[in-house]
């Protein structure tokens, strides 16, 4: 069965765009949080970091799970434990702008990944990559098996396009413009 995109696109201002997907966790934010900021939990899903990770520091970051193993500069633009961590990601195809929140919910965690965007057609190609990666996340800490990463690119590219087409052509106000 192949997996279903879940990420929704919406227009935040002129020329900003956020991609936000949601999961829910049994286990409560702080351990949820640790998927992010420690470095063997994070590599178990995304990838490896090294460097001394602090507000405003600059830290090096290996996509464990990417052809060719790529090296990034991933920076923390903000950080309060466990509720909000937000990166700036740079590699020699640009940069990325993630805000990951965490909020206690039902006994557990509600995690939001959010991606703010620029342009919102970059989303085909980079939402059906978060999906993937969310979902390594969670079967990671449930302990299932590892989703396969052609389950979800090219397939839900379309559904990316769709989303990101109509984030578009909405208002600043998320109303169709």
């Amino acid at each position: 069965m192949e997996p279903q995109p879940t990420g929704r696109i919406t227009r935040t201002g002129p020329e900003s765009y956020d991609l936000t997907f949601s999961r829910l966790f049994s286990e409560p934010p702080d351990a949820v949080w640790s998927s992010f900021t420690d470095s063997a939990q994070t590599a178990s899903w995304f990838g490896r970091w090294q460097g001394t990770p602090a507000r405003g520091s600059w830290l090096d970051l290996q996509m464990l799970y990417e052809d060719g193993l790529p090296w990034s500069r991933l920076q923390v633009s903000e950080c309060t434990a466990p509720e909000l961590l937000r990166l700036l990601v740079k590699d020699e195809y640009g940069s990325w702008d993630l805000e990951i929140r965490f909020q206690g919910h039902s006994g557990g965690t509600r995690l939001d990944f959010i991606h703010h965007l620029d342009d919102p057609l970059a989303a085909e190609g980079v939402g059906p990559g978060w999906e993937y990666y969310l979902d390594r996340l969670a079967a990671v800490r449930g302990g299932a098996t590892v989703p396969e990463f052609g389950d979800y690119y090219p397939g839900q590219g379309p559904y990316f396009l769709a989303q990101a087409r109509a984030a578009a052509d909405a208002d600043e106000t998320g109303g169709i413009g």
